[in-house]
């Protein structure tokens, strides 16, 4: 099975080498990270840790959907089984990779696989649980689909699926607008448990909690 991995990131030059390096060993098809106009030489790091870099400029880029939308046109001509996303901020652990791929073994009719942080939620602030919990079952009931954890930005998804959808998101919306368009699809649907890792210290994600939950709401019912 060939995945090939597409890593958004702005100003992760702190944590992106920790990504890399923990992705290593599953010997990917392609590891692209989309530097999106980044300040600190995120793509420099990412490109010494071995990852093919993508760059989008200052004012050229135009959040995580359009990094992200970047990155998948860039592979898209690939010949490949699974895209991989993730965040590039250390808040998921590529170690987990491994129950993608295990869970995959067991269940290769898989199409679309989330990471569920739903089993170590006490890692997670209250205040973000719950405005992902109410998105998530928000979403959910219009989409007919029931979600774990639909904000989550660790995901494998089946490349012939992810091919066929029209995305046109800005931001974070984009994950919740490829899942809600992925719904309209008999899909076989996986909800992987992975780790809730929230590093202590000035690094923080770029999410903002209640403003940015409900901005995804409004952007995946427009799109």
């Amino acid at each position: 099975m060939r995945v090939a991995a597409v890593i958004a990131a702005q100003d992760e030059a702190e944590c992106i080498a920790w990504v890399l390096e923990g992705l290593r060993p599953f010997g990917l098809h392609r590891l692209l990270v989309v530097d999106d106009g980044s300040a600190d030489g995120t793509g420099a790091v990412a490109a010494a840790a071995g990852a093919e870099v993508l760059r989008l400029e200052p004012g050229q880029g135009g959040g995580k959907g359009q990094a992200m939308r970047a990155g998948i046109a860039a592979l898209q001509t690939d010949a490949f089984d699974f895209y991989l996303f993730l965040d590039a901020d250390g808040q998921h652990d590529p170690a987990d990779l491994q129950r993608f791929l295990d869970h995959l073994e067991a269940h290769p009719e898989a199409d679309f696989l989330i990471g569920s942080r739903f089993q170590d939620r006490a890692k997670i602030p209250s205040k973000r649980w719950r405005t992902n919990a109410l998105g998530t079952w928000t979403l959910g009931r219009i989409a007919g689909v029931t979600w774990e954890d639909s904000q989550s930005g660790f995901r494998l998804i089946r490349k012939k699926v992810l091919d066929r959808l029209d995305l046109r998101a800005r931001g974070f919306a984009i994950e919740m607008e490829i899942a809600m368009k992925a719904a309209d699809w008999k899909l076989h649907w996986a909800h992987v448990p992975i780790q809730a890792i929230y590093r202590p210290g000035p690094h923080r994600s770029h999410f903002r909690g209640v403003m940015d939950t409900w901005l995804i709401a409004w952007e995946s019912l427009k799109c």
